[in-house]
């Protein structure tokens, strides 16, 4: 399963939770996949988030497979990777940011959340 192609996505949290500001994973279907987290379904910390009332855009995308994911998880300090946070972002085991990609957010209104 290391080997099979799909999506790795950056999620940047619209607010911190405790020390949390980003989240980065794997998919084979990416819109599916952050519909998901947008119901509060999917990864735990990304759940929490949401049912904390915090909402989070998607920031960066690449092709890849969970072996890439699981490198770049392994690197640590996403904000040096976060096209939102840090100006020049660093590439690492990203490809480069492509340029006609237009990050999306999922904004949470429940709960109060992302006032």
């Amino acid at each position: 399963m290391t080997g099979q192609l799909g999506v790795i996505y950056m999620l940047q949290f619209h607010r911190p939770y405790r020390h949390a500001r980003h989240y980065v994973g794997w998919t084979d279907d990416l819109l599916h996949r952050l519909d998901c987290h947008a119901a509060g379904h999917g990864a735990r910390l990304v759940a929490v988030i949401w049912h904390a009332g915090i909402g989070f855009t998607c920031v960066r995308i690449c092709e890849g497979t969970r072996r890439t994911e699981r490198a770049i998880k392994s690197a640590g300090g996403a904000v040096r990777y976060c096209p939102a946070c840090t100006p020049r972002p660093r590439n690492g085991h990203w490809s480069a940011v492509p340029g006609d990609f237009i990050p999306r957010p999922y904004f949470n209104l429940a709960q109060g959340g992302d006032s």
